[in-house]
């Protein structure tokens, strides 16, 4: 079973234009829709269309249209009441593929109420095969609450492999805890280095110290479409002092993805395609992943069924998740970036149920990671 934590879900609504923004003025919509969203419920809705077991851990009433969303579709679920409504996001997509994303901040979780998240949570991953910690955290909810979600985790006296999709400060405090997977986009490998003052050490830069958001821009444009920068990126963070993830899924939209170990490292790219929407390809791709990876497939063709659930879920309208069906494996190109190092990693080197014995502890040595 994959279980999923989103702290910040949201009933994702999304309007289709027959034409592009006009801003100022009247315009109607070509369709409307809407779905129950947040990056761990996208994974879990994904994980349930492939008749895998999932449960997907939320705040939220019980009469929500969000949770009662997830009713209708299928999806297990557990929740910790917070009396007032999920957020709603919005999303405007264009003809072109061009999507504007309008996302509320959330309702704010006090103490008890995460801590109940994190009992919540904990309960159920004891039988779990992977857990995935995704997307944003609503306000009065402290930036190391993912990472006091992998410490609970790995208290439990078998725990699962840990998951991790999110940005900013949460994310580099998940980091600290080594996580066995971390999903960043071009953006968030960007500031990941520069939190962690690695731009110098990956060769991204001649200087050490920060940089503007101009220079950050420009570095993250360039990771999306150079695959082998990406690899130099992810290979700075896996080869970092302790704490550090043991691997990295990095998605570089329509640059495809790259799967980064200590041991080896691949790229996937999928042909050029009509993007509908792009809201939710990015935890598309994670489930794709997972999925391959509960299948015992090996991390190369796991990369292949990301990057393909990926592409087909901008191919979906709103917030839509693919089903195995949907993905055209056969169109995704994969080649190998780096030859296999001395140790291999644990993760991907290892079917997803039997790498319960390298999530105890610190991450092992760069060599190992």
């Amino acid at each position: 079973m994959i279980l999923t934590l989103t702290a910040n879900p949201s009933l994702d609504r999304t309007i289709e234009l027959d034409g592009p923004v006009l801003r100022g003025q009247v315009q109607r919509a070509k369709w409307a829709g809407q779905q129950p969203g947040g990056k761990g419920v996208n994974v879990s809705r994904a994980i349930a269309n492939a008749g895998r077991r999932t449960r997907a851990i939320l705040p939220g009433e019980a009469d929500d249209p969000v949770l009662t969303g997830l009713d209708v579709i299928g999806v297990d679920h557990d929740s910790v009441p917070i009396g007032i409504p999920v957020r709603s996001n919005i999303t405007v997509t264009e003809p072109d593929g061009t999507t504007t994303k309008i996302n509320e901040p959330g309702s704010s979780l006090n103490e008890s109420t995460q801590s109940a998240l994190l009992e919540l949570l904990a309960s159920h991953a004891a039988g779990a095969s992977g857990v995935v910690l995704a997307g944003s955290l609503p306000p009065g909810v402290g930036n190391d609450f993912y990472a006091r979600a992998i410490e609970r985790i790995r208290e439990l006296p078998d725990p699962p492999l840990i998951a991790v999709d999110t940005s900013g400060p949460p994310l580099a405090e998940a980091l600290m805890q080594s996580p066995d997977l971390i999903k960043p986009n071009a953006e968030e490998l960007a500031e990941l280095l520069q939190a962690a003052d690695l731009l110098q050490a990956a060769g991204l830069r001649p200087e050490a110290g920060p940089m503007g958001g101009h220079e950050l821009r420009k570095l993250e444009l360039q990771l999306e479409s150079s695959p082998e920068l990406t690899a130099r990126a992810a290979h700075a963070l896996l080869h970092a002092p302790s704490p550090r993830p043991r691997a990295i899924l990095a998605t570089l939209g329509a640059g495809g993805a790259v799967l980064a170990s200590s041991g080896e490292t691949w790229h996937a790219i999928h042909p050029p395609m009509h993007a509908v929407s792009t809201v939710g390809a990015g935890d598309s791709t994670l489930a794709g992943f997972l999925l391959a990876r509960l299948d015992g497939e090996e991390p190369r063709q796991a990369l292949v069924r990301a990057v393909a659930y990926g592409a087909a879920a901008a191919r979906l309208r709103g917030t839509g998740v693919p089903t195995p069906a949907d993905a055209q494996l056969g169109a995704v190109t994969v080649r190998s970036l780096t030859a296999t190092q001395r140790q291999p990693s644990g993760l991907l080197n290892t079917n997803i149920d039997h790498q319960k014995q390298l999530q105890t502890g610190p991450a092992p040595e760069a060599e190992e990671a």
